[in-house]
């Protein structure tokens, strides 16, 4: 397997000015995680095991004593079930690679990876050129190793750095999240941004009416749920347009004479021919 250098420099370029909201967001979490007394050796394996920032702040702020595993557990299950949507978004751009390819592209994927890659590599796409593996690795490497290590470094020097929160650095991941969404929000199709209000307000009704520790799994599955329904209702659409621009043309190859290789109904043809579509697609 050749290493392409010059991909993965792309890569941690363009990775680069995520470090502005990676860095004080990292050391915050190990700051936390220290006060809630982890090690820093034990918050470096939370940041480099589990690279999802969400979950581990939501695991931290539910540490204790004794921590309630299965609460922490299916928390941060819920927040990262996020990356089976992104992951299936991404699938349609690696289906050349190979499954030890797939499976380190898919364990440094985090969400700004994802944004960057699937930037990439629809702009690769445009230009007919195939899914760039090391530029993505380049992306995910770089951010993995500053995330971990500086999560490390706070957790090191955390009774030094005091309540971090003071100084603003928590807006980090916000304006991160807000900068990447407002870079691929959707241009033309509205309905798309329904998913995420109804999460919004899911979030925001249980924090008010049950208690906030449950406000992210309760936007994630809400926000997952109404996206499932949406994509099932759409190719339902699509299938039912595709039978009735069919239905016509169906009608006159049957009364055509010696068809015989044709489907033995009308239905069949349909079908056999919107899966066709539907497969393209």
């Amino acid at each position: 397997m050749t290493i392409d250098y010059s991909e993965i420099r792309r890569g941690f370029y363009s990775a680069l000015p995520l470090y502005l909201g990676f860095i004080p967001l990292s050391l915050i979490l190990g700051t936390q995680a220290h006060q809630m007394g982890q090690t820093p050796l034990t918050a470096y394996l939370m940041s480099a095991l589990n690279f999802a920032g969400g979950s581990e702040f939501a695991a931290v702020s539910l540490w204790s004593a004794t921590p309630p595993v299965l609460l922490i557990t299916i928390t941060t299950f819920l927040i990262n079930s996020r990356h089976i949507v992104m992951g299936a978004s991404l699938a349609p751009y690696i289906r050349q690679e190979s499954g030890l390819r797939v499976f380190f592209i898919y364990c440094v994927m985090c969400d700004e990876c994802w944004a960057l890659s699937i930037q990439d590599a629809q702009r690769r796409a445009q230009e007919k050129k195939g899914f760039s593996f090391w530029y993505h690795m380049g992306v995910g490497l770089s951010l993995w190793s500053m995330w971990s290590i500086t999560c490390g470094v706070g957790a090191l020097i955390g009774t030094q750095l005091g309540d971090m929160n003071n100084y603003g650095f928590a807006m980090a991941l916000p304006a991160t999240f807000i900068g990447l969404s407002v870079a691929m929000r959707p241009r033309e199709q509205y309905s798309r941004y329904l998913p995420i209000a109804l999460s919004f307000i899911a979030a925001a009704l249980t924090t008010v009416y049950i208690d906030r520790i449950y406000a992210v799994g309760a936007g994630a599955v809400v926000g997952l749920t109404c996206a499932y329904v949406q994509q099932v209702c759409k190719e339902k659409r699509e299938e039912a347009q595709c039978q009735a621009e069919l239905q016509p043309q169906t009608s006159d190859a049957n009364a055509q004479p010696n068809n015989a290789t044709a489907p033995s109904t009308d239905s069949e043809l349909i079908t056999a021919t919107c899966s066709e579509t539907k497969e393209e697609r």
